[in-house]
């Protein structure tokens, strides 16, 4: 195996840095009932991925639905959570990975206790769903967004 030299690797990583969040860094949103924090950005990955961690209380996960640009994986860090990917249905605790296909329907309910997720969307983008202001909070302005980030609801 060729061992890569710095030059090479500098020249196909050029424009992007090394990037470190500390515990407790990041931008902090709120979205739809729970908090979100964006950990690393498209401008900070140069386009590859954007990771968050979300905060959620009972009551305030994600209903089922499509991302037409990017595949989502999520690492539960605190809690239990009920995942939907396609037809399955997933019970995972801490320290379990769930990956949710672009394309393929997915959502998520947090457990009694709540919990921790961390969020890794490739490629990046999906960021500006969550920094995004809203006009206000009717239906229609939710729909606006998720057209506008390529979501699609998907019924029960």
């Amino acid at each position: 195996m060729k061992r890569c030299e710095y030059a090479e690797w500098s020249a196909y990583y050029a424009g992007v840095r090394p990037e470190v969040i500390e515990p407790g860094g990041g931008k902090s949103v709120q979205h739809d009932g729970w908090e979100a924090v964006i950990k690393l950005d498209g401008e900070v990955t140069d386009g590859s991925l954007t990771v968050l961690e979300t905060r959620h209380d009972p009551g305030t996960g994600a209903s089922p639905h499509v991302h037409r640009r990017e595949s989502e994986t999520f690492m539960v860090l605190d809690g239990q959570f009920t995942f939907r990917v396609g037809n399955a249905e997933l019970e995972v605790g801490a320290g379990g990975v769930v990956f949710g296909p672009q394309g393929v329907a997915h959502g998520f309910e947090p457990g009694p206790g709540g919990g921790r997720l961390l969020h890794v969307f490739v490629p990046s983008g999906m960021e500006g769903f969550f920094i995004t202001p809203r006009r206000d909070n009717s239906p229609a302005e939710g729909d606006r967004l998720r057209h506008a980030y390529g979501i699609a609801s998907v019924d029960e």
